[in-house]
């Protein structure tokens, strides 16, 4: 299916999602330069209902996107969710101790990480106490107005990609080993994070050639908080055609790496089987 410019991937509906109970849903979007998934969640009843992943044209902005979208989508357009929830996808971010961390400085943490404009771009941070750190992140001040513009009168929560995996990955960690990876593959990044007794050492994204790449910059993130080398545990998410390209390979370098698994706590009928366990575990997990 393509709306305009922009591709539709998947689309999976719960026929159960009921136009007339709309202010008990959660719509969510998660946004790149390049794709979006949006996700409907009952959150009486804690029902996933809808999911969709899209392919943005990368000649339009983000915001040239999400309009495209909500000219068109019937559903999105609607103004009377619950709440708005939107994670950004991209390399604004920061991961910073709590002890140290000072909030009015956000901006100055991204700044370390990437490059920003503080005159078209915004910061916010996340606390994560589970982890023990906190994510300064930025992104784009036409966002935020554009979901303010087209949902005036609802609750708007906009955070960043690492938070959802970082939240994702939480109840997978691996309590008895001293060091542990956790990777998300999707079409166009990797997600990674690397773990000391349940303790976050480390969070980073970056973009990858092909299997070999990835392997190497695997091992200097493993260098980087385990002495284990290729014996390190590793949990595997990501898109499907993302994992089946790249197991393989990585399967003749690390002894003990296996997939991910879907989140717990959201009820999910069969016809979301359709994707595989291991499957967009930053967006079931953040509903």
């Amino acid at each position: 299916m393509r709306l305009a410019d922009t591709t539709q991937i998947i689309s999976i509906k719960d026929e159960r999602l009921d136009i007339d109970k709309i202010s008990q849903y959660r719509l969510s979007f998660f946004v790149s330069n390049t794709e979006c998934q949006i996700a409907v969640f009952d959150v009486k009843k804690r029902h996933l209902l809808l999911f969709e992943h899209l392919e943005f044209n990368p000649e339009k902005s983000i915001t040239q996107n999400l309009q495209v979208l909500y000219d068109e989508h019937t559903l999105i357009a609607a103004g009377f969710w619950k709440e708005i929830q939107v994670f950004v996808r991209n390399k604004q971010f920061a991961l910073i101790p709590i002890p140290v961390f000072d909030r009015s400085l956000a901006s100055q943490y991204v700044r370390l990480n990437e490059v920003i404009d503080e005159k078209k771009d915004e910061f916010h941070y996340k606390l994560l106490d589970e982890a023990g750190a906190a994510v300064a992140f930025g992104y784009q001040s036409e966002i935020r107005a554009w979901f303010r513009e087209k949902y005036p009168k609802l609750s708007l929560y906009i955070n960043h990609q690492s938070v959802a995996y970082l939240k994702g990955i939480q109840e997978q960690l691996r309590s008895k080993t001293p060091a542990s990876l956790y990777i998300s593959l999707n079409n166009n990044e990797a997600q990674i994070v690397g773990y000391n007794f349940q303790r976050l050492a480390i969070y980073n994204q970056f973009r990858f050639s092909d299997a070999t790449h990835l392997v190497k910059l695997m091992l200097l993130t493993i260098q980087q908080f385990s002495t284990e080398g290729q014996l390190t545990p590793i949990v595997l998410h990501g898109v499907k055609e993302k994992v089946d390209l790249n197991m393989p390979v990585l399967k003749k370098y690390f002894k003990h790496i296996e997939l991910g698994k879907r989140p717990e706590g959201i009820l999910i009928h069969p016809v979301f089987n359709e994707l595989e366990n291991q499957e967009y575990v930053e967006v079931l997990a953040n509903l």
